[in-house]
């Protein structure tokens, strides 16, 4: 029987202790107390109940935070929150962040002015700088029918001639994406829609009807959100391929199909994600683009309900056109970007470090607002902060608040901190990442040596936040998963757990589906659950708390490899998006 199971054995008999409450620990048995779980006759009692390994237990006996400061951390995150209104901010007000446009900038400044509104140090540290800075604009596709009508016109000599009027009757909205780093369109482009030949006599038989028309690609099976951003990144590549041999001088005739119709004036092309939901990613190379070599196409994934309505009718002949608006600007670099930093020092150590964190970054689809990635875990960090100084707590430890950028490229805003900041890695106590959507912090994978110290810091939100939607206490659970923290490597805390410091990703559990919204266009405000994003925040700021006050840094596990998304700066971000991968589903592990 390991350390952590002998203690959870000699807690197992001892009552379980209100929250905060006045009485103490019986003292512990003299059979498991580890040295840490002494406690000093002035240490705070921390008569709370814990969660490990799933089974409620009194929370190990481990000198944590002042008990005034945490009933204040509770009381100002439930009576005063303000984690939907920074939400609000990040979302509706200044909508998707895509790393290195003009909005996430706006987002990094605006979340700075707030932490120092609040009388926290902070600071905009670049980690990188990009050569194209891409905004993406209002954007919208239709699908119109083209309506043919002679009407008498009387002209100024008196005689009266016949006038053909053409009008465009819009007869369903089209919801897509299309890549960051794509060129736009310059105002409305509209255009009948041609099935993609892939044969010679297919080519022949539509030649004539592809100047200005927009190529309707085959589908192809279902191959979720990867696989449609792949693909996606694949046709661009192959029809760049084909105008550089023809500029070599290979004669169009020998390009392939269906790549040889860019040399006859379509339009653009249109596929589908086989799903309603549609993805966004970018462009391959988004991060060496010049304004001279931007892609000259058009691509569009739609979802799959709208491209059977366009396929079905061109089956029954109809004259349907699909008219497309993509206002996406470019402004040549260098482009600096910027995680945002806070900081609340430190009384005794201010040399040592927790990091709560998430990432500010999103990806930037028509209809999406970047909410559940990441605008709710940036939210949750910036109201932990906001909660701790309301309550003006003095950790003895430097509590860091970090907003990544980059993440969804590859984690690169929290690669270059690892990267720059490599004197200070020794003694950062653990960082934490909330990137897991819209549901509650629920729990933590902890090596075993963690597991007493995650379970004292995190004790105090137990059996405090009752939902009555779930029926249930939002309690936080700590899962011993051996000697390494058994976590995945595609958030911001991976480049930690790869140089050895603690690294966490919040367990979210609830009722939100999380991939309802990852990187689509139902991504938004609406989606936020207001009673988990509180819990969220408190629970953030006392575990912050709590480990900035404890007698030790947190144990550290053996380091793990790290082998998610791209270089920290400067490399090449991967076609479809490049960014970090997170297996989703179910928060209640992260897997």
């Amino acid at each position: 029987m390991n350390h952590t199971a002998a203690r959870l054995a000699a807690l197992a008999g001892l009552a379980l202790l209100p929250l905060l409450g006045l009485g103490t620990l019986p003292p512990p048995t003299a059979h498991a107390p580890a040295p840490s779980d002494t406690r000093p006759d002035d240490a705070p009692a921390i008569n709370a109940t814990a969660v490990i390994n799933g089974e409620e237990v009194p929370a190990p006996r481990i000198p944590m935070g002042d008990p005034a400061t945490i009933a204040a951390i509770i009381r100002e995150g439930k009576e005063n929150s303000k984690v939907m209104e920074h939400l609000d901010q990040l979302t509706r007000k200044m909508g998707p962040r895509l790393t290195g446009s003009a909005r996430l900038e706006e987002a990094n400044r605006w979340a700075k002015a707030q932490f120092e509104g609040w009388g926290l140090e902070a600071r905009l540290e670049s980690w990188a700088e990009i050569p194209l800075r891409f905004d993406r604009g209002p954007s919208t596709a239709r699908v119109v029918l083209r309506d043919e009508r002679t009407r008498k016109v009387t002209g100024e000599d008196g005689i009266e001639t016949d006038e053909t009027v053409v009008e465009y009757r819009p007869v369903r909205d089209i919801q897509f994406s299309s890549p960051a780093w794509s060129k736009g369109t310059d105002g409305p482009v509209r255009g009948k829609v041609v099935r993609a030949p892939e044969t010679e006599e297919e080519y022949e038989a539509v030649k004539g009807q592809l100047k200005g028309a927009w190529v309707l690609v085959k589908a192809q099976p279902a191959v979720g959100q990867r696989g449609v951003r792949n693909r996606m990144s694949t046709g661009l590549e192959s029809r760049q391929r084909a105008r550089q041999r023809v500029a070599e001088g290979t004669p169009t005739a020998d390009i392939g199909l269906p790549e040889r119709v860019i040399f006859d004036g379509v339009a653009g092309f249109i596929s589908t994600t086989r799903d309603e939901r549609v993805w966004t990613g970018a462009v391959p190379g988004w991060d060496r683009l010049t304004l001279d070599t931007v892609s000259p196409d058009l691509a569009l994934a739609v979802r799959l309900s709208d491209y059977d309505f366009i396929n079905s009718r061109l089956a029954d002949g109809e004259p349907l056109e699909v008219e497309v608006d993509m206002k996406h600007t470019f402004t040549p670099g260098p482009i600096p970007v910027y995680n945002t930093i806070a900081e609340i020092r430190g009384t005794e150590k201010p040399d040592e470090y927790v990091i709560v964190s998430g990432h500010l970054d999103s990806w930037d689809g028509p209809g999406s607002q970047g909410a559940t990635d990441n605008g709710t875990g940036s939210s949750v960090t910036i109201e932990a902060a906001r909660i701790l100084a309301a309550v003006g707590a003095k950790p003895k430890r430097s509590i860091l608040f970090i907003l990544w950028t980059g993440e969804e490229q590859g984690l690169r805003g929290s690669r270059g901190f690892v990267r720059a900041h490599e004197d200070k890695l020794p003694k950062i106590s653990a960082v934490f990442v909330d990137d897991g959507g819209t549901n509650y912090q629920g729990g933590l994978p902890a090596a075993d040596t963690m597991v007493e110290y995650l379970a004292a810091a995190t004790a105090p939100v137990n059996n405090v936040f009752f939902s009555t939607v779930d029926n249930k206490y939002l309690n936080v659970n700590i899962r011993g998963t051996g000697d390494r923290i058994n976590t995945h490597g595609s958030s911001d805390h991976a480049p930690f757990n790869a140089v050895g410091v603690p690294g966490f990703f919040w367990d979210e559990v609830g009722r939100a589906d999380y991939s309802f919204g990852w990187h689509t266009q139902n991504d938004t405000f609406e989606l936020g659950i207001p009673e988990y994003l509180q819990q969220s925040a408190v629970c953030s700021a006392i575990t912050a708390y709590n480990l900035a006050c404890a007698p030790d840094l947190l144990p550290r596990a053996k380091p793990r490899d790290e082998n998610a998304g791209g270089p920290a700066a400067g490399g090449g971000g991967g076609g479809g998006g490049g960014g970090a991968q997170r297996p989703r589903g179910r928060r209640e592990q992260a897997e």
